[in-house]
């Protein structure tokens, strides 16, 4: 019987101490801090977050230095004057806003938003979606079949696949890596 109680004692140690198959995301850098899933990176920092095989989401402040990784999905708002680059995977997020600088390899489905005066080079997986609005330069990689909207003064360049081929402009401002 005392067996069996080391055992099962033993057994829930190691579940504990492992946690599942939820890991934390490991933040490092001055001014970087996480909150369950959700890490932020404070101004004039050098923030580096991984979030490992778990979805997570990460908010560079105005001036921040920011890097986030994740396997699983990435949220990430790149805020005014903020630079910003990582890798996410399936349905990943970015936002880029007024003159931040970000530079982001995503999975398939992702979508990805640069407005106002945002530089974004971004290499997205199939069917993604990006939009870039006023006058935000957009330059993107589509690895499979993806859709990118260039509206207001916004300039784009869209290549697909591994060869680099000229997307297909659908009409104008719309450019497609595979069917309109």
């Amino acid at each position: 019987m005392y067996l069996k109680i080391i055992a099962l004692l033993c057994l829930s140690i190691v579940g504990v101490a492992c946690g599942g198959n939820d890991t934390a995301p490991t933040c490092t850098g001055v001014g970087c801090t996480c909150t369950d899933s959700a890490c932020t990176c404070a101004a004039g920092t050098d923030c580096k977050t991984d979030c490992g095989d778990g979805p997570c989401s990460l908010s560079c402040t105005t001036g921040a230095k920011c890097e986030g990784s994740s396997d699983d999905a990435l949220t990430v708002t790149c805020n005014d004057t903020s630079m910003c680059k990582g890798a996410g995977g399936a349905d990943s997020h970015v936002t880029c806003t007024a003159n931040s600088n970000c530079d982001f390899k995503l999975g398939d489905m992702a979508t990805a938003t640069c407005n106002t005066s945002a530089i974004c080079k971004l290499q997205v997986g199939a069917a993604s979606t990006i939009t870039c609005t006023d006058s935000s330069s957009c330059n993107v990689k589509c690895d499979g079949d993806c859709k990118t909207t260039c509206t207001g003064g916004a300039e784009c360049a869209v290549t697909c696949g591994v060869a680099a081929s000229p997307a297909t402009t659908c009409s104008q401002g719309v450019f497609a890596c595979g069917p309109c």
